[in-house]
C-alpha cells in the first residue's frame, strides 16, 4: 500500500468524539520541530525483553506479505487499556478496535454487538439486552455477568475509574454508588441469566445507545483475569482479554500492534489481516512516514493543511474549543463585559491567524453536528450563536453598560488575565485573541501559560483562573452532553456558572418524552448560555487528512474516536 493518490472517502458517516469530555487544545496538531520518539513500522525494536508479547521478527512489516496491513500513527500514548480506566480518545480508538460492547456504534449507525437484539420500555427507562452466543480472544464465552462486572467495577469508589462519573445522573443509583452512599449492588443493572442483562435509567435519554456503543468503557471484563493481575490488568498484550474485531499482540516500545481476532462473533465482516500504530509524538514526523510509504493514513499538521489543499480530505472531530469564563471572577462576573468580549472576536480573523484557517470557526458553545431528527441538530434547532466576523460596535456597547455597571469610567483599568497551556500552538491563540481584545475595547490582557496537566489537574477545577483556553470532546451525539457542563451542579462546570432558568430548562428536558419537544428545550437553554455570554466559543475542530487509495471502508467520527478500522479493506501487501 504505498500508492500515495488521496481516495475520495464519502463523508456522511461524519456527520455523527473524547471520548472523555475533556479537549485537548493544541496537542495532536503541533508542528514543532523534533524527533519522533515512536518507531516505523518496518522498524520495530527487538520485544524480546516483553514477557508473553510477540517477537518483533513477528510483527514487522516486511514479513506481511499477502496479508492486509493498515498502518496509522498517534501522538499521545494510551493512558490505559483496561476499559473502566480509559480516559481518552487515545485509549478508545483502541478498544473500539479490540473491544465489542452490547451495541456497536460505528460512524453514528447503530448495530447490534454482543446483544443480538434489546428492548426498551415504554417510559424509556429500562432497556434489556439479550447476548449472542460470543467468546473472548481465548475462547472463554462472555456472559452478561462480565457485563455486570464492568458496571459494578467502574461504579465501585475503589476503583477511581476517571470515567464514573457518565454514571451520575444516568444510571439508576450510579450518583448514589459512585459517592459511596449506597453499595454497587444497588447500582441499576442487573443479569437476571446468562444472557440477558438489564440496564435501569434515572430517565429517558434517547442517546443511550450512542453512548454505549462508542465508550469502550461499557465493554465487559472477565473478573477473574482482572483480579489476577490487579492494577497490571491490561498492561500489556498477554496481561488482558479481548472479545473485539482484533486482539492485541504487542504493545512494545510504543508501537501497538493488532491482528484479526477469529473467534469474533462477526469476524467474516473483518477485512484488515493486522493494524499497526505507532505512537508518533511529531506531527510533521508522521506526515514524512506518510510521504516515505511508512503510513497509510496521516492527519495533516494545521501549518502544513495549505501545501495539501489539491489532495486533503477532512471531518469534525466534535471537539469544541472554547475559553472558559470564571463567572465568579473580578469583572467577568459581569454578563455585559462577558457579552462584550465574545462580540469583540471576529471568529473567521481568529482562525486565519491562530489555525491558518483549518479550523471552522464557531459562535455557539453546541457543535452543529450531533442528532436532530431527521438531519443534525445545528441544521433543524440551533439557535444563531454569536457572528463569526465579530460586531465591534456591539461589543462597545456592551462595554459601556458594564463600565457603568461595575464603576470604571476607563476600559484600560481594566486587566483580563488569560490562561492557556506552554503549548507553543496555544500561546499563538492566546495572543491573537489577546490583540483583538485590547484592539477592540480597550482593555488590558495578560497572557498566563501553565502546564496541560496543571490546567486540567488545578487550575480549571480549582477556579484559579478568570479566563482560561480549553474545551469538550462530546460523549454522545446530543446538545447535552455540551450543555449539561454549564448546569450549577454538574463536576466539570470549571466556569462556576450559575443561571436558575437555564437549570430549570435542562432538567425539564430530562423528563420530556416527544423528541422534538426535548430538542427544542435544550436550544432554549442554549440561546441562555448565548444571552448571557457563559461561555467564548471560538471553533470546531477539524481534521485535514491524507489515505492511501487503496483504502476503503474506514469512517471518521467525533464521539469517543475519530477513525474507525473496523470494516476497513485495502489490497494485500506485496
Amino acid at each position: 500500500m504505498n500508492s500515495k493518490k488521496v481516495l475520495a472517502l464519502g463523508m456522511a458517516a461524519v456527520m455523527a468524539a473524547g471520548m472523555t469530555g475533556c479537549s485537548v487544545p493544541g496537542e495532536g496538531g503541533s508542528t514543532t520541530a523534533g524527533s519522533s520518539t515512536g518507531t516505523t513500522a518496518a522498524a520495530a525494536a527487538d520485544e524480546s525483553a516483553q514477557g508473553g508479547e510477540t517477537a518483533a521478527a513477528d510483527n514487522n512489516t516486511t514479513s506481511a506479505t499477502g496479508l492486509k496491513v493498515f498502518r496509522y500513527a498517534t501522538s499521545t500514548d494510551p493512558t490505559s487499556l483496561d476499559p473502566v480506566m480509559g480516559n481518552s480518545t487515545a485509549d478508545n480508538e483502541i478498544l473500539h478496535i479490540t473491544q465489542e460492547g452490547l451495541v456497536r456504534n460505528s460512524c453514528g449507525t447503530i448495530s447490534p454487538g454482543i446483544a443480538e437484539s434489546w428492548e426498551i420500555s415504554d417510559d424509556g427507562l429500562t432497556y434489556t439486552f439479550h447476548l449472542r452466543d460470543s467468546t473472548y480472544s481465548d475462547g472463554t464465552p462472555v456472559t452478561s455477568k462480565d457485563f455486570l462486572y464492568t458496571f459494578q467495577h467502574m461504579a465501585d469508589p475503589a476503583t477511581a475509574a476517571p470515567y464514573a462519573w457518565i454514571m451520575d445522573g444516568r444510571i439508576k443509583n450510579g450518583g448514589d454508588v459512585i459517592s459511596g452512599k449506597k453499595p454497587v449492588e444497588e447500582l441499576g443493572v442487573s443479569a437476571p441469566d446468562d444472557k440477558t442483562f438489564v440496564i435501569e435509567l434515572e430517565y429517558p435519554q434517547g442517546y443511550f445507545l450512542s453512548l454505549l456503543g462508542s465508550s469502550g468503557q461499557f465493554t465487559p471484563m472477565n473478573q477473574a483475569l482482572v483480579e489476577q493481575y490487579g492494577k497490571d490488568y491490561a498492561a500489556s498484550a498477554d496481561k488482558m482479554l479481548t472479545n473485539g474485531p482484533f486482539k492485541m499482540v504487542s504493545s512494545a516500545n510504543r508501537q501497538y500492534i493488532f491482528e484479526k481476532n477469529e473467534n469474533y462473533w462477526n469476524a467474516d465482516a473483518i477485512n484488515f489481516d493486522r493494524v499497526e500504530l505507532n505512537v508518533i509524538e511529531n506531527a510533521d514526523t508522521q506526515l514524512a512516514m506518510y510521504e516515505q510509504g511508512d503510513l497509510d493514513y496521516v492527519a495533516i499538521p494545521t501549518a502544513q493543511v495549505p501545501n495539501y489543499d489539491d489532495r486533503d480530505q477532512e471531518f469534525m472531530t466534535g471537539s469544541l474549543d472554547w475559553l472558559y469564563i470564571n463567572h465568579q471572577a473580578d469583572y467577568v462576573s459581569n454578563e455585559n463585559f462577558c457579552l462584550a468580549l465574545n462580540y469583540a472576536i471576529d471568529r473567521t480573523t481568529y482562525n486565519m491567524l491562530a489555525n491558518s484557517g483549518t479550523y471552522q470557526g464557531w459562535g455557539n458553545p453546541v457543535m452543529p453536528n450531533v442528532d436532530g431528527i431527521n438531519s443534525t441538530y445545528g441544521e433543524e434547532f440551533q439557535p444563531e450563536g454569536y457572528p463569526l466576523d465579530g460586531d465591534v460596535a456591539k461589543a462597545q456597547e456592551y462595554l459601556q453598560k458594564a463600565l457603568t455597571e461595575l464603576g470604571i469610567s476607563d476600559p484600560s483599568e481594566i486587566t483580563v488575565e488569560l490562561t492557556t497551556t506552554d503549548a507553543e500552538t496555544n500561546k499563538k491563540i492566546a495572543e491573537v485573541i489577546q490583540e483583538m481584545w485590547q484592539n477592540n475595547l480597550g482593555i488590558n490582557v495578560e497572557i498566563r501559560q501553565v502546564t496541560y496537566s496543571e490546567i486540567y489537574g488545578n487550575v480549571f477545577p480549582q477556579h484559579d483562573y478568570m479566563v482560561g483556553y480549553g474545551g469538550w470532546g462530546p460523549d454522545y451525539a446530543d446538545p447535552n452532553t455540551y450543555l449539561e457542563l454549564f448546569m450549577s451542579d454538574n463536576v466539570y462546570n470549571y466556569s462556576q456558572y450559575s443561571n436558575a432558568d437555564f437549570d430549570k430548562l435542562m432538567n425539564d428536558s430530562r423528563t420530556i418524552a416527544d423528541p422534538k419537544t426535548r430538542l427544542e428545550t435544550l436550544a432554549n437553554a442554549e440561546q441562555i448560555l448565548l444571552d448571557t455570554g457563559a461561555v467564548v466559543p471560538l471553533q470546531v475542530r477539524t481534521t485535514h487528512y491524507l489515505i492511501d487509495d487503496d483504502v476503503t471502508g474506514v469512517g471518521f467520527y467525533f464521539i469517543g474516536y475519530t477513525i474507525d478500522l473496523v470494516y476497513g479493506d485495502c489490497a494485500p501487501t506485496e
